[in-house]
């Protein structure tokens, strides 16, 4: 009886640390032919604290089988850092010339009272009210809330007639330039705008990425899962092809550049992998916590909406609130130009 349950246990080990490494290699070398493994990334924080847990198990029974959770995590935590923020905010150190940003995924502010709560709208209103952004990045924007906004002098959303699901950028500052980046075979997009700060241009990348439109709980488990592998299939090669196109287009950008908005991916993903190349992560640099802007089943956590930002930008402060209007979370940053 003993010797089997080493064998279930050892077959346990082997697969907590082999699925958190297969992880890992895909982050970094992403197999052509299997896109879905990057809805593994979906996976990685809960096989880290399981790889965890099974470590404990096996220093207090004092077996070696400790180094494959061992060798799992320590890869993991080389390739995608630390997911938690241990960065104390200090109030009144916001440096002079300083900035704020906000990305928000509103769900169309609830207009039609389709989700809960029902005032989902008014309250995301008093929020961005409170809390006066200099520019703000709606993702999931819906025009007949244009006038809850007249404060902002400038502004842009996705035309109607892109047929794109819409994303709107306000600012306190003045618009040059701006330009939709339209995802082929999506009603997702992405949105730019230069803009004019002191005498320093930026531009500015409202990203949203595609989404899984899972219709119900009975769509996981229809002909088997098989529906459910081949949404996320093909959900995952289209994020995998909209992040290069972001990634490509910012790359010519002659400004420096701040990408923020609703990846639709977690930070262990492919598609983060190639949204952040050359660029710093602003919970990263100065988030605390989880730094949740999503919950699963209302009740996991997960980071999905970045902000992310050329090295000529200061990230003085990364803000979540944990405001439930809609069914993502606001992130709110404070920046500074560097050289100002």
């Amino acid at each position: 009886m003993r010797a089997w349950l080493k064998r279930i246990s050892s077959l346990i080990g082997i697969v907590l640390s082999g699925m958190l490494i297969l992880a890992c290699i895909h982050y970094f070398l992403p197999l052509p032919f299997f896109p879905i493994l990057d809805a593994m990334s979906i996976a990685v924080p809960w096989l880290m604290v399981a790889n965890g847990f099974y470590l404990v198990l096996c220093l207090l029974f004092r077996t070696k089988r400790f180094l494959l959770p061992l060798t799992g995590l320590l890869i993991a935590i080389l390739s995608f850092g630390s997911f938690y923020g241990f960065t104390a905010q200090v109030e009144g150190s916001t440096p002079q010339e300083a900035f704020t940003l906000m990305t928000y995924n509103v769900r169309g502010f609830n207009a039609r009272g389709y989700y809960e709560p029902k005032n989902g709208g008014e309250q995301i209103v008093a929020f961005t009210e409170e809390q006066q952004p200099d520019i703000v990045c709606f993702q999931e924007f819906n025009r007949t809330f244009f006038p809850y906004f007249k404060k902002f002098k400038n502004r842009i959303i996705t035309p109607v007639t892109s047929g794109k699901s819409p994303q709107a950028i306000f600012s306190r500052f003045p618009i040059l330039r701006s330009e939709v980046i339209s995802f082929p075979e999506s009603a997702n997009s992405a949105l730019f705008a230069d803009i004019l700060i002191g005498s320093d241009t930026l531009r500015v990348y409202n990203v949203h990425l595609q989404s899984y439109q899972i219709p119900s709980r009975e769509f996981l488990y229809a002909d088997n899962g098989r529906n459910f592998l081949k949404r996320l299939n093909r959900v995952a090669l289209k994020h995998r092809q909209q992040a290069q196109l972001v990634q490509d287009h910012a790359e010519d950008s002659p400004y420096p550049v701040i990408l923020c908005g609703d990846l639709n991916a977690t930070p262990f993903s492919r598609p983060y992998r190639v949204l952040s190349k050359g660029m710093y992560d602003t919970f990263k640099k100065k988030g605390q916590k989880w730094g949740a802007t999503y919950y699963l089943n209302q009740m996991l956590p997960y980071r999905i909406d970045v902000v992310l930002v050329s090295p000529g930008i200061e990230v003085a402060k990364h803000q979540n609130f944990d405001i439930r209007a809609s069914d993502h979370l606001p992130v709110q940053v404070t920046l500074k130009i560097q050289g100002e």
